[in-house]
């Protein structure tokens, strides 16, 4: 395969050649000087900023991943069983069944005794119904993350004890105790909400449709969502404030961002439980948005940690026995895939056809064998084929160019000019078969995933420009739909799906729908899905699903990626999780390794 394009492979190795000599110049510029051998400070890699640090507002996995140390969620995931966990409760959430009154479940937590906030003062039912809320508003940018608790309609303290509350709903759902309690990190009312705005709105009218009409207009909601969607809340410290055990110190743009251990942290009483380990005394995170300077600094052990490591790099450092000696390397599966997206309210990509013959266009095994150095794997469905509900029977598109000329000339495409590119008339419009592809800067696979398909599209008529943009920007342009195509991957949680936030026409404007797929039909089968809670009956459901954006190709995708990380030795027990992001961070400890981990 290797050989059928020479020059291609020729001009990606000039490049990335000519980008070491560039990139090797700034390496002591930004690594991060505080790590020595003796220092307990964890130095991880990330390849970009974050969006933000606010965790109802940010979106990125990479934001999720810093947030986990400084907030909690009611319940985490145990990355071994993958079940949820009590971890700010108390206890797992006690579910009833409602056969009277307006409501379907109730859902009974109890915050931890020992939790507090930085300031001593306890977590209560008050701060989770604040955190709620502050969701619900719908003038705060919280679109991708209502989807996920819209079924929750009310919220009731115990009157003896306000560490004890109950969720009420407003239909079954299937998924109500992790989309309850693990989904939205709790967040203190005292530092987010200091003038208690969001007391005067109910849990119950924020959710409902009528009612927010005219509260879009209160000058109080107006007034918190324009605060708290700020960058104050987003980025500063002393304003990212969380119950966990990190408290945000410093985030200089395009270098780092440091957490430091908190001096007497409530959790501690904890730490024989699972999620509250927090050995390192400092976590830092630092920013190399150039892989091929990031591996340097692995290899230089000026990072400690780092996720996502290229496949080539992977490949390399694994033969390499003084690397080896030095440092942890993982590749276990990952509840991951990546996908190309396509707007299908785009004239040109409306027509399924058309959307067909670009699947045809990739060809996966190439990229898994050429890209991913094989490890990685293909997939069929957005459901990850380790989970008891991914429907096995539908098979990858395959590489076929002639299989994508066919949908083509029947979608009414032909080269009426002879200049290489395929016309229609589209809307009275003569309209060329022009389209652009887009992919996060820094990413040298989707970069190549790009190059890949614009060579493979060029030979069935489609003129194919390619556009890179910084990761924040390229986010937010997913987002408000401004694209053809793009490049993405998403993380999956280990618990049980939930397809609104990515394919109800719901999460079109706001959530995680960039793609615009969506009829009546599947919105009514995610519902129906949601509420079902014979495992039976929802397999059925979800296998349909699933069979239905297969056959509409709202995404290409591409494979489901090992997680290849490496963790430098000077840090023992570090193991290697099928749960995002397949290790964690905070049960390093330094020095405990003895050469028994390898």
């Amino acid at each position: 395969m290797h050989k059928i394009y020479p020059l291609f492979f020729i001009l990606i190795l000039f490049s990335c050649k000519q980008e070491q000599k560039k990139t090797n110049l700034n390496l002591n510029e930004l690594a991060y000087t505080g790590n020595k051998t003796s220092l307990n400070e964890l130095i991880v890699h990330e390849l970009s900023d974050p969006d933000k640090l606010n965790p109802i507002c940010s979106q990125g996995a990479g934001s999720t991943y810093i947030e986990h140390s400084i907030f909690m969620y009611l319940l985490d995931v145990d990355k071994e069983k993958l079940e949820p966990i009590p971890w700010l409760a108390k206890e797992r959430p006690v579910i009833t069944e409602l056969t009277e009154g307006p409501y379907k479940l109730r859902i009974d937590y109890e915050i931890r005794p020992e939790a507090t906030w930085d300031n001593g003062s306890p977590v209560t039912a008050y701060d989770v119904e604040f955190t709620y809320k502050a969701c619900k508003n719908p003038l705060v940018d919280a679109e991708h993350q209502r989807p996920y608790i819209d079924f929750i309609s009310h919220l009731e303290i115990d009157a003896e004890n306000p560490k004890k509350f109950s969720f009420y709903t407003k239909e079954v759902h299937y998924a109500a105790e992790f989309s309850s309690g693990g989904v939205l990190y709790i967040l203190p009312e005292y530092i987010y909400d200091p003038e208690a705005l969001m007391r005067k709105f109910s849990l119950k009218d924020l959710g409902d449709e009528d009612k927010l009409l005219h509260l879009r207009e209160d000058k109080d909601l107006i007034r918190f969502a324009e605060n708290f969607n700020a960058e104050k809340f987003q980025r500063e410290a002393g304003s990212v404030v969380g119950c966990g055990p990190y408290s945000f110190e410093s985030w200089v743009t395009g270098q780092r961002i440091i957490l430091k251990k908190k001096e007497n942290w409530w959790g501690e009483q904890l730490a024989d439980l699972p999620g509250f380990e927090c050995s390192p005394d400092k976590i830092v995170y630092e920013i190399i948005n150039d892989k091929i300077t990031a591996i340097t600094a692995v290899k230089d052990e000026q990072i400690d940690l780092m996720r996502g490591v290229s496949p080539y790099d992977f490949k390399e450092l694994s033969t390499d026995e003084s690397f080896n000696g030095k440092n942890f390397m993982f590749h276990p599966d990952f509840l991951s895939y990546t996908y190309i997206g396509l707007n299908m309210r785009n004239p040109i990509l409306s027509d399924k056809l058309v959307r067909k013959a670009i699947a045809h266009c990739v060809n996966v095994p190439q990229i898994i064998d050429i890209l991913n150095y094989g490890y990685a794997k293909t997939i069929a469905s957005f459901v990850h084929p380790s989970k008891e509900h991914y429907n096995d029977t539908l098979l990858p598109y395959d590489f076929n160019l002639e299989k994508a000329k066919l949908y083509l000339s029947e979608a009414g495409w032909a080269d009426l000019n002879g200049d290489g590119v395929l016309e229609k008339e589209i809307g009275g419009k003569l309209t060329p078969l022009h389209l652009s592809i887009k992919y996060n800067s820094g990413n040298d696979v989707r970069e190549k995933v790009c190059l890949f398909l614009k060579e493979n599209a060029k030979k069935v008529g489609i003129d194919l420009e390619i556009q890179t943009k910084e990761w924040s920007v390229y986010l937010e342009e997913c987002k408000n739909h401004d694209f053809d195509m793009y490049v993405l991957g998403w993380v999956q949680e280990a618990i049980l799906d939930d397809p609104k936030q990515l394919f109800h026409t719901d999460a079109y404007n706001g959530g995680s729908n960039y793609p615009g797929f969506g009829t009546a039909y599947t919105d009514n089968l995610i519902e129906e899905l949601r509420k079902e809670l014979d495992t039976e009956k929802r397999k059925a459901l979800f296998k349909e699903l699933q069979a239905i954006v297969h056959d509409e190709v709202p995404y290409v995708l591409l494979y489901t990626p090992d997680n290849l990380v490496t963790i430098n030795k000077r840090f023992g027990n570090a193991k290697a999780y099928l749960a995002r992001p397949g290790y964690e961070e905070r049960e390093l400890i330094l020095g405990a390794y003895k050469g028994a981990q390898d």
